[in-house]
């Protein structure tokens, strides 16, 4: 899990690294502008179960890895994944974004997070608490920033 999660931050660094083009700070400055705005409204999403509201922030074929699971490939498997802790429990997530880095329609977004699932009664999920970091990959699609690689990496001790 840990050398898939790798291979994607190694893919996603030599993409940047191929571009000749320097940072542009505005540009920058701009995408992690609304970037922030994003992570805010999914926030709202989680916390709300709206999982069709939750992926329309996502590329068509998004890439999410969450931690002791396996990918999820595409909005489908993401909304599957989602739905099924949706219909267990309530979620909290908070997102907060430590940087950005822009160029053209790409860019990488480093942050630190906060999740925990509060089982219903009649839940099969256990109670889930978690923090830790994450790196996202962002793709301007038609105008929008779009989720395209989601990948958080849990702080938390091995029990």
């Amino acid at each position: 899990m840990m050398i898939n999660r790798l291979y994607y931050l190694i893919v996603v660094i030599f993409i940047f690294s191929c571009n000749n083009k320097p940072e542009n700070k505005k540009e920058t400055g701009g995408a992690k502008k609304s970037i922030m705005k994003i992570n805010h409204e999914l926030e709202k999403c989680y916390k709300s179960r709206q999982v069709d509201s939750l992926v329309q922030y996502m590329a068509d074929d998004v890439i999410q890895l969450p931690p002791n699971s396996q990918p999820l490939k595409g909005k489908e498997s993401v909304k599957q994944y989602w739905m099924q802790l949706f219909k267990s429990g309530n979620i909290d997530f908070s997102i907060r974004t430590q940087e950005v880095k822009s160029n053209g329609s790409l860019a990488v977004e480093l942050g630190k997070y906060n999740f925990t699932f509060n089982p219903d009664l009649n839940s099969k999920i256990p109670a889930i608490v978690d923090s830790g970091n994450y790196v996202t990959y962002w793709k301007r699609i038609d105008g929008n920033w779009k989720l395209e690689w989601d990948a958080p990496v849990s702080s938390q001790p091995l029990h």
